[in-house]
């Protein structure tokens, strides 16, 4: 990455902390031995998983038993939400999830729906909040298990979460909760949340591509997903990943403190960037302005595409999103913004930007310069910025 480029889609992926480097250099040197063997070598890469694993359980507030590590959180997610379902004690298990979940959620859903399991998709309001109305009148059919995430990765949206698995718990269903984007923004507490799975993506809060965590609570009935030779207490099969393992417990250290100034500063870039785009014609805000996480601005630009956007601002050296990374190569529409009914003139032009603790204010306000300065140029150019000639 050039040194004038402006990076603003730290929702997509974050660049690993400097910590994060140095501790992984370190291990891929001389930490190169499998945690299961019992010499030396084997030993001390054990000891480093171990301290690992205590640094996830602080950020999260778990217990060190109870962290499992994966390979990312679309594992973590398939683990949850399938083991769930494996272990239900009923012939035909239902599950809910809502319409504003990552894609990872709602295709392991297509697929278990597929194999009989009854799967509803909760409804949103105009602003992306849980419907609680239409939770409460699923909850009376006892569903097995409940996934919410806690915050959206399109808009930022906060679910309330704690309110969701008290109700869904006293239903007796298992609340799993995807909380990937919501590491360093908002305190992480599984007992003060209430959920029994909860999981993580390393590179989404300055860890390495390729590891993620799953919480399971003790006791809570589960089956793996992964089968080998009993790694992580049997829950996940595979010699475990020591450099990413050792990286996602340095910056789940990291990203534990500070919080608060953290927060503090990712708020004050949301306000500039709302303020200097709202002055920008036919643009729209998405998402409730009092339940966000801080950093994350989601906004529609009416008749043009998203895209084109920013493939646009791209040439000046901004690298922004049109929406999930994971759904970008077959963008079609976010269903997260379908969901919130937004209109069908706006839908098409969903601009996110997402910006971490590292971002500075210079930085935001010369990229909203380009964002409007892509907006006018795309569109004069008429209908053809709709197919992203620009």
């Amino acid at each position: 990455m050039g040194s004038d480029t402006i990076y603003l889609d730290n929702n997509a992926t974050t660049r690993p902390h400097p910590l994060v480097v140095e501790a992984i250099n370190e291990v891929l040197g001389d930490g190169f031995g499998n945690p299961s063997s019992i010499h030396g070598v084997g030993e001390a890469a054990r000891r480093r998983v171990d301290a690992a694993r205590s640094q996830v359980a602080e950020l999260i507030g778990a217990r060190e038993t109870e962290v499992v590590f994966t390979s990312c959180a679309t594992e973590s997610i398939n683990t949850a939400m399938r083991g769930v379902i494996d272990a239900a004690r009923t012939e035909r298990p239902r599950a809910l999830i809502t319409a504003v979940e990552h894609e990872a959620v709602h295709d392991v859903g297509a697929w278990l729906s597929s194999r009989g399991v009854e799967v509803v998709v909760l409804p949103v309001d105009g602003d992306g909040v849980l419907d609680m109305d239409r939770l409460d009148a699923e909850l009376a059919h006892e569903p097995a298990l409940v996934s919410v995430m806690l915050a959206n990765n399109e808009t930022g949206v906060i679910t309330p979460v704690a309110e969701v698995a008290q109700r869904a718990k006293a239903a007796g269903a298992t609340v799993h909760v995807d909380a990937v984007q919501a590491v360093g923004k908002l305190e992480i507490d599984v007992e003060g949340l209430g959920v029994d799975l909860l999981s993580l993506s390393g590179h989404k809060f300055h860890a390495p591509k390729g590891i993620g965590v799953l919480f399971v609570r003790r006791g809570s009935r589960s089956r793996p997903f992964v089968i080998g030779a009993g790694q992580e207490g049997g829950r996940r099969g595979g010699t475990e990943n020591v450099p990413g393992i050792v990286g996602i417990g340095v910056a789940a250290e990291h990203m534990g403190a500070g919080i608060d100034a953290r927060r503090a500063h990712l708020g004050a870039l949301t306000q500039a960037i709302e303020e200097r785009l709202q002055a920008i014609p036919d643009v729209r805000i998405n998402g409730s302005r009092n339940g966000r996480v801080p950093g994350t601005v989601n906004v529609c630009f009416k008749g043009i595409e998203g895209s084109a956007v920013v493939l646009t601002a791209a040439r000046d050296g901004v690298c922004l999103s049109a929406g999930s990374a994971c759904a970008a190569a077959q963008y079609g529409g976010s269903h997260v913004l379908e969901a919130m009914g937004v209109p069908f003139e706006y839908l098409h032009g969903a601009v996110r930007i997402s910006c971490c603790e590292t971002t500075r204010l210079a930085e935001v306000e010369r990229a909203c310069e380009v964002i409007a300065s892509a907006v006018s140029y795309l569109r004069a150019m008429g209908p053809s910025s709709a197919l992203g000639d620009a």
